[in-house]
Order: structure tokens, then sequence, then C-alpha cells
């Protein structure tokens, strides 16, 4: 089993999108529980659109769940709220083996971001290497100064960063088709797929390290 928990302390830094596309590229591979420990329960709206047609992934919702009583998978993918406190912070960390955390290109969400990594280099579990963190730049336009920054960013302060989501429709059409940017048309998603697939190459291996 593979537990991954896509997590960052600030609302709309793109979450939900790496965790369901995640999943459902994880769905090609074999069995997979979305599990959505978000209030707006937003992964699991997402499931509810997703066509029988389409790759099975398991859902469960609930905020509030015990993190040793999920049903056996190959994949689990933790779709995590904003705002954790240590506590539940630490209960999660302790039972993944990889993170993945969104950050997009305002001064927000960068904000933010310093301050919950800051948080993360106080637990014990992440510290020590125990849980692989990767980085994922997301909604970036390269053109434009926001994209730059967050390239400058993430640079600077010398993060794992695994994939740069482009700031594209393709997550918002597949978002409303309950679908992921693997069961988009492949002449649709040949300029996204190359960084998925890092995505992918990353949950899967079964190194250590937060910051290889």
């Amino acid at each position: 089993m593979i537990r991954v928990l896509v997590l960052n302390s600030k609302g709309g830094a793109g979450k939900t999108t790496v965790a369901t596309n995640l999943a459902s590229l994880l769905a090609l591979r074999g069995s997979v529980l979305l599990a959505d420990l978000d209030p707006q329960h937003s992964s699991s709206t997402w499931a509810e659109r997703r066509s029988e047609h389409l790759p099975k992934l398991s859902v469960i919702a609930d905020a509030d769940r015990d993190f040793r009583d999920y049903p056996p998978s190959d994949f689990i993918v933790f779709d995590a709220p904003a705002g954790l406190k240590k506590g539940r912070l630490e209960d999660m960390l302790d039972k993944v083996e990889a993170l993945l955390v969104p950050i997009g290109p305002s001064s927000f969400d960068m904000d933010a971001s310093r301050l919950f990594l800051e948080k993360l280099d106080e637990i014990k579990r992440f510290r020590k290497g125990k849980v692989r963190m990767g980085v994922i730049a997301n909604r970036v336009n390269a053109r434009t100064k926001g994209g730059q920054h967050l390239q400058t960013f993430l640079a600077d302060l010398q993060l794992p960063v695994v994939a740069t989501l482009r700031d594209s429709e393709l997550y918002v059409r597949a978002a409303q088709l309950g679908a992921g940017i693997a069961d988009l048309r492949a002449a649709e998603t040949r300029a996204e797929l190359p960084q998925w697939a890092r995505i992918l190459r990353f949950v899967t291996e079964r190194g250590h390290g937060t910051r290889a």
C-alpha cells in the first residue's frame, strides 16, 4: 500500500485538483481509495460526477476519521483540509509515506506556504525524513510575473519541486466531468502528462528523504 497526503494549510492552493487527478491516474495501476478529509467534500462531489466507464476508485468522506481504519487499497490519496492543527497534522503524517504540497503563484499562497513549511519542520517524523515531500508548482503561467516569482520562491527555499502544472482550462473541464487529466483525450493532454508522470514516479518510488 502507498499512502499519499495532499496538503497545504492555505485554502485554494489546488489540493483537490492534485488529489483527484492523482487518484484517477493511479486507478490505471491498481485499486485506489480517495479519502476526502475536507469538510467541503469537493473530492466526493467530483467522484459523484465520475462516469461508470472510467477506471473505478473508491471514496470515503469523513473529516474526523481515524487514520488507522481505512480499508486496504493499493493506493490511498488523502485530500486534506486547510488550516490543520499541529496534532492532527502529526497524526496524518504518521500514516503516510509521501506528502505532496501544491503551491500557487500568488503572494498570499507563497506567504502562507512559507509558514506551513516552518510548521512541518517542527514535526519529528517529517524532520527525520520518514515522509518524502514533493512540491507541486500549481496554476503556473511562466510568462507572468506571478509564475516567475513562484519559481524564484521555490528555488530560494531549495524546495523539492516534483512538477509544474500549467494554468489550464483542462483541469476545470476535467473537474466538471468527474475525470482526471489521464481520462481525457491524449491529444488534449499531451502537454500536461509529462508533469503527471513525474508526480507518479515520485509517489510510487520507495526511497526516503524529505528533500530528495
